[in-house]
């Protein structure tokens, strides 16, 4: 796992370099000032909010492997997201799997497969806010100063996320629909290892296939209704920020932020995304015509109110059901999936 912690700390290590030249510490915390902290609350449930949202899509996407109640998806999401904040490589998405199929008695590899799912339609909802972005809001034109962002590379990124979903969506549902084929590719691939290992991987990958489906499509439906909810909050979340920092910006100004920040955690990083969350969100600030200071500032406030919330949420939930760190470490992630 070190490995994973080295790419990612020498990213972030480039991304906070990156940050501080764009927004000095000495305008940062003047900037400050101006935040305005009774949005602090309101904004911060708004946030807790959007995880409801992705609990309640979770159920939708688990009906295939399971119906599994709201609370035992939520307790297992804040987990998850806990480790994403103390493990590299988002392993986070891997731990909630891990304790929810422990707490309902499912299929861990199953369930780690609706997890994949639930983030390429995380993916394909970012691309058509973005779309939404570039269709109805007058971006700046050229490079602004002290901000990384141009409209061209959004169109770039927007472009690149697209292939990248598509294709996921594509090698999922070959999976799904071709299971059978697929297996027997995946068996010839490992044909080099041996045959204990290869044959637990490919009970592994069979166990995966069954969380790909989904029950109906009515299921369907209602999982896009709630992507499109947990972005919508999300943006809702960020536009306060801006707001609470006294910015007049309209809604799309949100939509856009968490667009470039949902596109920006791509990137391997640290864990609990530090730098890369920092200067995606003063990038984009400052591209929409807020000072570098204030852009830091606003940058600084938001990630810790996601750092905070979900940190307090996930050793809430680790207590609640009675698990240890063990739940976040290696000895979580070599549970063998069943």
């Amino acid at each position: 796992m070190w490995k994973h912690y080295l790419v990612g700390l020498l990213v972030s290590i480039a991304a906070v370099y990156l940050f501080l030249r764009a927004a000095p510490p000495g305008q940062m915390l003047s900037s400050f000032d101006q935040l305005n902290l009774w949005w602090l609350a309101p904004a911060t449930a708004v946030y807790v909010l959007s995880y409801c949202f992705r609990a309640i899509r979770w159920h939708y996407l688990m009906r295939p492997v399971a119906l599994v109640k709201f609370r035992p998806l939520f307790s297992s999401l804040m987990i998850g997201f806990l480790g994403n904040n103390i493990l590299p490589a988002h392993l986070g998405e891997v731990v909630r799997a891990i304790v929810l199929g422990r707490s309902e008695g499912v299929s861990k590899s199953a369930t780690l497969a609706t997890v994949v799912l639930e983030r390429v339609y995380d993916g394909l909802t970012v691309l058509f806010m973005l779309l939404l972005v570039l269709l109805f809001v007058d971006l700046p034109v050229g490079q602004v100063e002290g901000s990384l962002i141009t409209a061209k590379n959004l169109h770039t990124a927007g472009w690149m996320g697209l292939a990248l979903f598509a294709g996921l969506l594509a090698a999922l549902q070959a999976f799904r629909w071709q299971r059978a084929v697929s297996l027997k590719v995946m068996a010839w691939l490992m044909r080099p290892l041996p045959q204990r290992i290869s044959a637990k991987v490919l009970e592994g990958c069979d166990a995966f296939c069954d969380g790909l489906a989904v029950a109906r499509a009515s299921d369907l439906v209602w999982i896009g209704v709630y992507s499109l909810c947990t972005w919508g909050v999300l943006a809702l979340w960020a536009w306060m920020f801006i707001l609470a920092f006294g910015i007049n910006l309209g809604f799309m100004a949100g939509v856009l932020m968490e667009v470039v920040l949902a596109l920006a955690l791509l990137i391997p990083a640290a864990p609990a995304f530090v730098g890369t969350f920092h200067l995606a969100a003063a990038a984009t600030l400052a591209f929409m015509g807020a000072n570098p200071g204030v852009a830091g500032s606003y940058a600084m406030v938001i990630w810790l109110d996601h750092f905070v919330s979900t940190t307090l949420l996930g050793m809430y939930y680790l207590w609640r059901l009675g698990l240890g760190w063990g739940a976040l470490t290696g000895k979580a992630l070599q549970d063998k999936a069943r």
